[in-house]
């Protein structure tokens, strides 16, 4: 039995539980894993069982990473280790909260489109102190619903930096830096590619693609230390969002080695991008997709069967055409931010964890 004994500073809110978050029986590294319950004498504490043998780390938290501790200077703070075979109370002592990872780039203006945006830049675990190492890189469409309630639609965020921070700790994911870019008032204009038609002219697709590859990605790489190949540099979104990152795996192969196409719109525009995956189809063999549906996309029945008609065909199609593709259809699953942020820990798992 190892009993934690933690002491949090004077400013932090008596009614926020603090959790221990850390390997295996120490939470898993949920930023709400074990709790710390409070004592008389001003303590935090919990007791735990470890199994024999075990060695592990841990850190306290406010349950979430972004109410981690730090290192009373607003750095990040390393974890803390414990034997199972060590000493029977380990004594944390917590000098500050909020070791936020997410750096935002506001007003980012194009040549290429009308209005400005923000751009939000997540730093994975480590990225402070791992000097010499690059990373690579997930772009990701929609990029205030990614990290902030208070950006998000309908006030809830995928929260993809609680997710990643979990997932990069427990060594489920290579570390990997998240780069959100906002949408527009022209957002349907920009995610969704018109083939032909009056609204061709009304097409901005092409121009977001340029945003993103000969502007956004630049930056990127030239402000933080970056592995800018295709191998290392996904694309992905969900909805109309999932549609565009399809497309610009399929415009820009020498770019993008890897998408997310989450509950995407397969229907936009006839199903252009269904009735054309056969078109210069030369990126699939390089590209490593991500395809799911949610059970339950559609309010209607009608609806939901024909969600679920077109994106088993294009599973089909990638399967036909040698994709390195995983096709999951989620049970429950909504069109929604609360369903996709649910599964961006197996999104990325697949993209970039090792095969």
């Amino acid at each position: 039995m190892v009993e934690f004994v933690v002491r949090v500073p004077e400013s932090t809110p008596p009614w926020r539980r603090a959790f221990l978050a850390g390997d295996g029986p120490l939470g898993d590294w949920s930023a709400a894993g074990v709790p710390l319950d409070p004592w008389g004498d001003g303590t935090l504490r919990a007791r735990l069982d470890l199994p024999d043998g075990f060695r592990g780390r841990f850190l306290v938290t406010l349950g979430r990473w972004r109410d981690a501790e730090n290192d009373g200077r607003g750095h990040e703070f390393f974890p803390r280790e414990v034997r199972a075979d060590g000493p029977p109370v380990v004594e944390a002592h917590v000098n500050g909260w909020d070791q936020s990872s997410v750096d935002y780039h506001h007003d980012f203006r194009s040549r290429f489109l009308p209005h400005p945006r923000t751009v939000s830049v997540w730093l994975p675990p480590g990225y402070g102190a791992e000097r010499d190492r690059r990373y690579p890189v997930f772009y990701l469409h929609d990029g205030q619903n990614l990290f902030d309630a208070h950006t998000a639609f309908g006030g809830v965020p995928w929260g993809a930096d609680e997710v990643a921070e979990r997932e990069v700790r427990a060594g489920r994911v290579p570390p990997v830096i998240l780069v959100g870019v906002a949408n527009t008032p022209d957002r349907l204009r920009e995610y969704g590619p018109v083939r032909c038609g009056p609204r061709r002219e009304q097409d901005l697709s092409r121009g977001y693609g340029r945003l993103l590859v000969e502007e956004v990605k630049p930056f990127i790489d030239a402000t933080y230390r970056t592995q800018p190949g295709p191998a290392h540099t996904g694309v992905g979104g969900s909805s109309m969002g999932g549609l565009i990152s399809l497309h610009l795996c399929k415009w820009y192969p020498g770019v993008f080695g890897k998408c997310a196409a989450v509950s995407p719109s397969l229907w936009w525009d006839r199903e252009y991008f269904l009735r054309n995956v056969s078109v210069s189809r030369g990126w699939l063999g390089g590209c490593r997709v991500w395809l799911d549906v949610g059970e339950h996309e559609s309010p209607s029945r009608l609806g939901r069967a024909a969600t679920m008609r077109r994106t088993r065909r294009l599973a089909a199609l990638l399967a036909r055409y040698g994709a390195p593709a995983r096709y999951t259809e989620v049970p429950g699953g909504g069109h929604n931010e609360a369903s996709w942020g649910a599964r961006f820990d197996r999104i990325l798992q697949f993209l970039f964890a090792p095969s």
